[in-house]
């Protein structure tokens, strides 16, 4: 059964005014487009990585854009963190190594666990992508969840919480080691039971729009979305800095696992009371078995 864990009330930001209606259409129209410009991309004669990529690259471009003319908090519209930009970068090298090194030897292996007839191949392309889109969000919830427990996991998983505000590229913004981990949860279970690459790969391109949106500082419509996916208003509590210790609403696409488990919270506006981490961390953080050092500012 799910609740709500309390924060503490906050007034509405001056900077954020009531949200235009064109943005209650900027999810569902990423949420159709994408997938289908990704489809299209797999069927024409160039490389995987740019097929995938170019509609991720579109998504992100357009959010950057989208901050900048609906800001939540203009205060937030800063130039990109160099960081950001470098993590951006070398995560989609992480994304294609995994996919290149992994899809033949995890195929392989689920047909001698007799898993890979498991995958409903004959089904339409479009439910393939919905069934896989619940499992990949399940592994992944349970491994987001565990990270944020004390110890290594943490220590690898809070350069995403380091920064004190919330844009698009906060949404890539991870540990490669953490990266990696968050790649298997949305590569291996499905390639385990037998599904085919492209639908991979419009599961991942899928869920990255949501990774994107979810962490976009745009002032938002969502009239009744919030209540089914994970918009940015609900994911701005995970990294609010007076959330729960153990952390609340870990879904990236389904809000409905966080209800199911009792990690889910609901507050509007919570940015008077910070984004960050709550500790006093010193101002040079070195993350665990990397060769990253991040500037946090106290």
């Amino acid at each position: 059964m799910s609740h709500s864990v309390p924060f503490e009330s906050t007034s509405e930001s001056a900077e954020s005014k009531r949200p235009a209606l064109i943005t209650w259409f900027i999810l569902p129209v990423l949420v159709l487009l994408v997938p289908a410009a990704t489809w299209q991309l797999l069927g024409k004669d160039i490389p995987r990585p740019a097929a995938s990529g170019a509609p991720i690259l579109f998504t992100l471009t357009s959010l950057l854009v989208l901050e900048r003319l609906f800001p939540m908090h203009r205060s937030w519209n800063k130039r990109p963190d160099g960081l950001d930009l470098f993590l951006l970068v070398a995560n989609r090298a992480v994304d294609i190594a995994v996919l290149a090194g992994t899809v033949g030897f995890v195929a392989q292996f689920g047909e001698a666990l007799k898993l890979g007839t498991l995958w409903p191949t004959s089904w339409p392309v479009a439910l393939q992508v919905m069934a896989g889109i619940v499992i990949a969000e399940s592994v992944r919830y349970g491994i987001h969840r565990f990270s944020h427990r004390p110890g290594f996991w943490w220590r690898v998983h809070r350069t995403h919480h380091e920064p004190e505000r919330m844009y698009s590229l906060n949404g890539p913004r991870l540990h490669p080691v953490n990266f990696l981990w968050v790649t298997a949860a949305n590569t291996v279970p499905l390639l385990l039971l037998g599904a085919e690459l492209e639908t991979v790969i419009l599961v991942i391109n899928t869920t990255v729009v949501f990774v994107i949106f979810q962490h976009a500082n745009v002032n938002f419509r969502f009239d009744g979305i919030r209540h089914v996916f994970a918009t940015p208003d609900m994911h701005r509590l995970h990294h609010a800095k007076n959330a729960p210790s153990g952390g609340v609403n870990f879904s990236v696409v389904l809000l409905i696992i966080d209800r199911l488990f009792g990690t889910f919270a609901h507050r509007e506006d919570i940015a008077a009371h910070g984004i960050g981490l709550a500790d006093n961390s010193p101002q040079w953080t070195r993350t665990v078995h990397s060769g990253l050092t991040t500037r946090t500012r106290q």
